[in-house]
């Protein structure tokens, strides 16, 4: 378990003084790098043995969105099984006041790359220190309806930059491109206080088309993004967002 402090960059802030949400994603990730790396286990530190974690789900889940007036967020983080399928990872989020402000869980697979197929944590003796239950009841899974009646398509390049260590799309893209695709007016007056994510393949270097549908929801705006290879139409990644 870890818990840090995470200052805010200036350039982490958006033009209505939020947390950017890819900012957000991306002190998740350090953390779980920090955690990780005490074990043995973070990503780099996996390859060296040939083996990796892959990220199959995320949610994140906030009572209020993080501005600039929040100060420094602190991040607590751990690891346990879940249902021996996923190492599951948790995040608690505060303020600088100390106030809470959201969850958020990541369920990654390890992979043998030789072998080309997960592996059993049960059976990875490298496992073992993500291996107690930490949590008396763990959060449901996540299950994302597909997209049946798009109203909005865009079209995102795979660009150098997006590109994480295993050479694949990094998970923070993914998001962004999901989340920039709602109508205009919905990032200016609210904010996404609910995201989850299924991701069913990698996405290498290549175009890719976000396909998005509003659901009908009182209170607030929620939308299913699909993103799909630009050309076959294979499908990458579901994404569901509600906004508030």
């Amino acid at each position: 378990m870890t818990e840090l402090e995470n200052s805010i960059p200036f350039s982490g802030i958006d033009p209505r003084g939020r947390v950017k949400f890819s900012v957000l994603l991306e002190m998740f990730q350090e953390m779980a790098d920090v955690d990780a790396s005490k074990f043995g286990l973070s990503v780099s530190q996996t390859m060296e043995r040939g083996i990796s974690w892959v990220l199959r789900k995320y949610r994140v889940e906030l009572e209020k969105y993080p501005t600039k007036e929040s100060g420094a967020l602190t991040i607590k983080t751990y690891a346990e099984p879940y249902r021996n399928l996923f190492s599951l990872r948790s995040f608690k989020l505060r303020d600088a006041h100390g106030a809470f402000v959201g969850s958020a869980y990541t369920w990654w697979v390890l992979v043998d790359f030789a072998k080309m197929r997960p592996l059993r944590l049960d059976r990875c003796e490298l496992m073992k220190p993500f291996m107690t239950p930490l949590t008396d009841e763990l959060p449901e899974d996540v299950k994302i309806p597909a997209v049946e009646a798009p109203s909005i398509e865009e079209l995102w390049k795979v660009r150098w930059n997006d590109l994480d260590v295993n050479d694949h799309t990094n998970h923070t893209v993914y998001f962004s491109w999901a989340l920039d695709s709602v109508p205009d007016e919905v990032p200016e007056k609210m904010s996404p206080l609910f995201v989850e994510g299924e991701f069913l393949h990698p996405i290498p270097r290549t175009r890719v088309r976000c396909l998005t549908q509003e659901l009908s929801a009182g209170g607030c705006r929620s939308f299913l993004h699909s993103l799909r290879h630009g050309g076959d139409d294979a499908e990458y990644a579901r994404i569901f967002s509600r906004w508030k």
